[in-house]
């Protein structure tokens, strides 16, 4: 049976047969070559809003083909949104003129074999995907009403995608997931502007998005902590938010490498296996779990299975990638997405909220997030970055006064081993590099290293 020929725009083929189409040409213009594709239709569509009024919208329904040429050790990759066959036959050229005249690649490892993926939840909501103009409006419409009635200026964006890939090989290797993601973040300020709050969520189901909850936390957040008073540089106990966690723990997971711990280029050179955090420290990848469902294989093609990587405190396992894992006669972890932290013990039936964090704290600082953090010294992950949008004194278990932001300098190292509780459940929090689910936390003996004029 034939397939049905590529088109311009792809956007009435299914992906797989785009990309089974694509293994066809590369394979009669490039013979013998290894061939890998990734085809991917995305859908997306955004919202935003500021200084309370509408500004933009936008939407477009894009598919673009992705092709990695291997011609023995040398090998190259290239990708374009045309998809009629005499683009693909032309991007498939391009690849192999740039894979002759690479040079040879000591670590390139062979494309994988078909395997079988494990099932996963559905990470897909049609009700998301199908979000019309009119809906993405309303969330617009409702924050700035929100902001009007309470006088406050505030601004945000609501984006939503539907992605649907595909990977094909020469092997034989085919893997295939459609999913939806939509992140929602809002910010308010005062009118004096001295005070400043900013709230979000990441879902991958509409309806797991109260829009309008956010809003009014971020309302909530700017009034309070108008007017701000200054107090003194130093180390103090924490209460983090989740997103404030996440930014931190997303470059902790970035130097958990073995490779880089195998050469001393790391903090956990020598580390693996041994306990550096509380027991109630626990750090996960599972695309099959139900609140962070994901593909269940990652870009090469790799099945990837639940992954532990801190378990009751200890550091059970690094990132293994396939050349590495072969050399070291290790299994490969495949490249995870998905990564939740939270606590791996606690007592049946115990509950932990903010508010409870709050209240079991003497004195400290509630911090609602961080902006523009940045590595300073890979070998201890120690970040800095400033506080922003809300950072509260804590006395005596309740919130007293706004005080002014800081630059803090603290790696996520100390922060996990100083912590003393989380709350019991973990949110879906927007940043960069993947899927995060963490709890808010209370840690102790965190650096606030000098004033910042941030609000």
């Amino acid at each position: 049976m034939r397939r049905p020929p590529l088109v311009q725009t792809g956007r009435d083929i299914p992906v797989e047969v785009v990309a089974s189409n694509v293994i066809d040409i590369a394979q009669s213009v490039a013979k013998g070559a290894e061939v890998r594709t990734e085809v991917r239709r995305t859908r997306s569509a955004n919202v935003r809003f500021a200084k309370n009024e509408m500004t933009t919208s936008g939407e477009y329904d894009e598919m673009t083909v992705s092709v990695s040429i291997a011609l023995g050790r040398r090998h190259a990759y290239t990708t374009s949104n045309q998809t009629d066959q005499a683009s693909v036959k032309a991007l498939v050229e391009r690849a192999v003129t740039m894979a002759r005249l690479s040079p040879e690649d000591p670590e390139k490892m062979p494309l994988l074999p078909p395997a079988t993926y494990a099932p996963a939840p559905s990470s897909y909501d049609e009700a998301l995907a199908k979000m019309s103009p009119v809906d993405r409006a309303s969330i617009a419409t409702r924050a700035v009403a929100a902001g009007d009635k309470e006088s406050v200026q505030i601004a945000g964006f609501f984006l939503r995608d539907a992605v649907d890939r595909a990977i094909r090989s020469s092997t034989g290797m085919q893997a295939r997931h459609l999913e939806t993601e939509a992140t929602y973040t809002v910010t308010a300020r005062t009118p004096d502007a001295t005070g400043s709050g900013w709230a979000g969520r990441e879902v991958h189901k509409i309806a797991d998005l109260d829009d309008g909850a956010l809003s009014r936390t971020a309302i909530a957040k700017a009034v309070r902590s108008a007017r701000p008073r200054p107090i003194p540089p130093g180390k103090y106990t924490v209460i983090l938010e989740p997103v404030a966690v996440a930014e931190m723990i997303s470059f902790l997971v970035g130097e958990m490498n073995l490779r880089s711990a195998d050469e001393g280029r790391s903090y956990f050179t020598g580390k693996v296996g041994e306990k550096l955090f509380p027991d109630t420290v626990s750090l996960v990848s599972d695309p099959s779990d139900p609140a962070t469902p994901s593909a269940t294989f990652d870009g090469e093609g790799m099945p990837l299975r639940p992954q532990s990587w801190i378990e009751a405190g200890r550091v059970k396992d690094l990132f293994v990638s396939r050349y590495w894992a072969d050399k070291k006669g290790v299994p490969p972890t495949g490249s995870h997405r998905v990564h939740r932290l939270g606590p791996g013990a606690r007592r049946p039936g115990a509950s932990t909220s903010l508010d409870d964090l709050v209240a079991g704290t003497k004195r400290g600082l509630l911090v609602t997030r961080f902006w523009y953090t940045r590595m300073l010294e890979p070998q201890t992950v120690m970040l800095t970055g400033l506080t922003r949008d809300g950072l509260f004194l804590v006395e005596d278990g309740k919130i007293t006064a706004p005080v002014t932001n800081f630059r803090y300098n603290e790696s996520p190292i100390t922060m996990l081993k100083n912590v003393d509780a989380m709350t019991s459940t973990t949110t879906r929090t927007p940043t960069w590099g993947g899927i995060w689910h963490v709890p808010a936390l209370r840690t102790h003996e965190f650096t606030m290293a000098s004033p910042s004029a941030a609000i």
